[in-house]
């Protein structure tokens, strides 16, 4: 079954792919917003879908009518929605176990250096650091960003944003800009609303974790 992201049907025009791994096709919109098309289950983004793997086909996207039109000429209408704003928050692990699960994955240095900006609350400085297509730091800085807009904290997220929109690249710039008004992908959401960690560990090789440690550093430091 194909599952899409109501946000989706907010865009106009064309969005053309630009990249495209074993398992994702990424797509960028005229406003550089990017859509992504997912084969894994229950892995829809902020601004995309899950869909079989001949999605991955595909080279551009419009939305008509409420429907999906691939190439000019697939019209997708038969899908379920999903809805990428958080509701509730249920669960979170704590801070020091997530970190520690981190450091198992990391190189040394580049772990000490993130908990050492995270520790004195300097959100900026790394972003863009970090191994992954988005950037460990952004995923770190996407949980602190939902949790600020969900408990409607006083972080200055225009600013990161600011920094973030030369400091990193498309794809995590908008992970970072949909969190920060409270959207976020699948796997985030189960994490949050279902106590479903698997699905978020099993996103990325670190992302899932960045995540999480963001997440629980909001929790359990900054909030």
């Amino acid at each position: 079954m194909v599952e899409i992201a109501n946000t989706v049907f907010d865009k106009k025009g064309y969005a053309k792919s630009f990249f495209k791994t074993k398992h994702t096709k990424y797509f960028i919109f005229n406003d550089d917003d990017i859509f992504t098309i997912s084969t894994y289950n229950n892995r829809v983004g902020a601004l995309g879908m899950s869909a079989p793997s001949h999605f991955l086909d595909f080279s551009t996207l419009k939305i008509e009518n409420n429907y999906l039109v691939f190439d000019d000429k697939f019209i997708l209408n038969d899908f379920i929605i999903y809805n990428p704003k958080i509701d509730k928050i249920n669960f979170h692990e704590s801070y020091d176990k997530i970190k520690n699960r981190l450091k198992d994955k990391l190189d040394y240095r580049i772990y000490n250096k993130i908990i050492d900006y995270l520790r004195i609350s300097d959100f900026i400085t790394l972003i863009g650091f970090g191994p992954g297509l988005t950037p460990l730091f952004d995923d770190i800085l996407s949980g602190i960003l939902l949790l600020n807009y969900f408990y409607n904290k006083d972080l200055d997220y225009n600013a990161i944003l600011k920094a973030a929109k030369t400091k990193t690249n498309n794809l995590s710039y908008f992970q970072m800009k949909y969190a920060a008004n409270g959207y976020v992908p699948k796997p985030v959401k189960l994490y949050l609303e279902n106590f479903d960690k698997a699905a978020l560990l099993n996103m990325g090789n670190t992302s899932g974790l960045g995540w999480m440690l963001g997440i629980s550093f909001f929790f359990d430091l900054e909030g």
